[in-house]
């Protein structure tokens, strides 16, 4: 029985596996490797990539993770540049059109299958307010 609940706890766990976030401003050097260090003390980034030229920062997630977008905005905020876009990678569970990621609910645009551990790729803008319902637009 404990194995077949820590079978359905492990399976059922929502989350991002990998973003990338695109800034308007990105526009100095210093800065940005600054963006990547602190993306690098991240407890659940694998990975980080910092691309000046196309003025984004790319994260791979390490499974069983528990970062969020608003931690990922948030530090960017941090270091001094606006988040814009997100390309995300996403496992979660989904019933009609919300996902479910750490807790909290992500309006799907789009056609997704319903499940426990729906995997969806797609973008999300940062909302003007952070209490409006982040909406995930499916690619």
């Amino acid at each position: 029985m404990r194995l077949l609940l820590l079978l359905i706890a492990i399976t059922a766990h929502a989350e991002f596996l990998r973003m990338e976030v695109f800034m308007k401003d990105m526009n100095c050097p210093s800065c940005s490797e600054s963006l990547g260090k602190a993306f690098e003390k991240m407890r659940g980034v694998k990975h980080v990539e910092v691309g000046m030229k196309d003025g984004a920062v790319t994260l791979e997630l390490a499974d069983q993770n528990r970062v969020t977008l608003e931690q990922v905005w948030d530090t960017i905020k941090r270091i001094g540049f606006t988040p814009g876009d997100t390309k995300v990678t996403v496992r979660g569970a989904v019933k009609g059109t919300s996902l479910t990621v750490a807790g909290k609910a992500i309006v799907i645009e789009g056609r997704a299958p319903e499940g426990e551990n729906v995997e969806l790729k797609g973008t999300i803008t940062p909302p003007p307010d952070p209490r409006t319902p982040v909406k995930l637009r499916i690619e």
